[in-house]
């Protein structure tokens, strides 16, 4: 009697557990269509992240194709196998399985490379890449999640006041369902699996055979860029260009008195500004309302005879002409995507010095190698004595010129490239300057 009462208690549990799931209230027809929008929206999403993949992997291994290519006129061995191993490595992390925990799975921190300098750069950007291209994949799962818990608030309300309570109630517990589920780290990819669509944690293996091809076609690079307008150059040069100059109004810094002259050629082997006949090399794109500049080009010409002198740091530079010596206080930002591989090759970033009612002596100047992607260069002429000093911020170098007071000057500020083939993809920026701190 007591095992048949036991058999019987398993039995009654057993049917209320499978009937426990069908008796789950379903979803309002209207809830379901709204989820269904959803999760087609999320397929859509998942497919188009998919496809954005595979071209950062292509441009990571042409990056690395043509960096090879520098390091190996350079001579730098030992860079050249460091490139050739990293190479190696990312096509065989593109092909492993991925660890889901990793931010970017082909590309961890201990990957990165500490040597060369341009490795390294090129390893950041690429992570800064896939990084960037991962977040905003996140961030339209959450604008989509945000309107579909908007369409079940409308819903929700409807139906309250419809007198459908059921309805509303179930339509109430997908919505804070949503709500809850949004607060995880990870709901993206949650939101992709709950949508039944697969996503990629790794790109595509790149096809090397039409990344060779890609490399040995020439690379279309424009040499006169002043003869472009603003809205011919890349978005993002634009934005860089156009933004507007930060500082206190009511305290303006002695840069918002200088006088756009113009652009030209530039050699910093003597300084040699905008004289006719000058190698014509690179490209410069000045907009003096921001006191910013774009330099763009591939260096063509090797050492030059130039009135009589060997020339080879060849380039472009914008100058301004200044009133008063003594508003000679700024900091030049130099940025490139394409850093120098070591001190003796570019591109260098340039100032240089010159005063007018004395024929354009050249006064100061300096150039220093760019081998990050930013370098920064201050000029400062003391108020009360007759010293202008230059100081290049990355190793704190710093040259010292006697520059009178009330002086008129020209100061030039440009990028030059030194060897053939040299790619130069850089901006230039002026802007006021801080503290003088250990200058004097």
């Amino acid at each position: 009697m007591r095992l048949m009462t036991v058999c019987l208690c398993l039995s009654s549990l057993a049917a209320v557990a499978q009937t426990a799931p069908s008796a789950a209230p379903a979803l309002p027809p209207d809830v379901t269509k709204l989820q269904d929008a959803y999760h087609a929206s999320l397929v859509k999403l998942a497919e188009a992240y998919n496809a954005s993949l595979l071209p950062l992997a292509e441009g990571y291994v042409l990056d690395l194709k043509q960096l090879s290519t520098r390091l190996k006129e350079a001579k730098d061995t030992a860079g050249t196998e460091a490139v050739k191993q990293e190479a190696g490595r990312f096509m065989q992390a593109l092909g492993a399985d991925p660890d889901p925990f990793e931010t970017v799975p082909e590309l961890t921190k201990e990957a990165v490379a500490q040597k060369p300098e341009a490795l390294r750069l090129l390893q950041e950007n690429y992570v800064a890449s896939r990084t960037a291209n991962d977040l905003t994949r996140n961030s339209k799962v959450i604008e989509l999640a945000e309107k579909y818990i908007g369409g079940l608030d409308l819903l929700q309300n409807r139906f309250a006041t419809d007198e459908k309570a059921a309805e509303a109630a179930a339509t109430k517990k997908e919505a804070t369902r949503m709500r809850v589920a949004m607060q995880r780290k990870d709901f993206a990819n949650r939101a992709f699996d709950e949508a039944k669509t697969s996503y990629r944690f790794v790109p595509p293996a790149p096809d090397v055979a039409n990344l060779k091809e890609r490399a040995a076609a020439p690379q279309a690079t424009a040499r006169n860029l002043s003869a472009l307008a603003i809205t011919d150059l890349t978005p993002a040069v634009q934005a860089f260009l156009m933004r507007p100059l930060e500082f206190d109004k009511d305290w303006p810094p002695e840069i918002t008195k200088w006088k756009f002259e113009g652009s030209g050629n530039y050699s910093h082997d003597f300084s040699l500004y905008n004289l006719a006949g000058q190698p014509d090399e690179l490209g410069i794109f000045a907009f003096p309302k921001t006191m910013r500049a774009y330099v763009r080009g591939t260096k063509k010409a090797s050492t030059v005879n130039y009135d009589n002198k060997a020339v080879t740091w060849l380039g472009k530079a914008m100058a301004w002409r200044l009133n008063d010596s003594r508003d000679l206080v700024c900091k030049v930002v130099f940025r490139t995507k394409k850093p120098a591989l070591k001190e003796d090759s570019g591109p260098a970033a340039c100032v240089a010095v010159y005063s007018v009612t004395e024929d354009n002596r050249l006064i100061a100047s300096m150039s220093v190698p760019m081998l990050t992607e930013e370098t920064q260069v201050r000029m400062a002429k003391h108020f009360s004595y007759n010293r202008l000093n230059i100081v290049w911020e990355g190793v704190k170098r710093k040259r010292g010129f006697t520059v009178p007071d009330h002086m008129p000057l020209r100061v030039v500020v440009g990028i030059a490239g030194f060897a053939p083939g040299e790619e130069v993809d850089a901006t230039i920026e002026i802007v006021p300057c801080g503290p003088l701190g250990d200058m004097w």
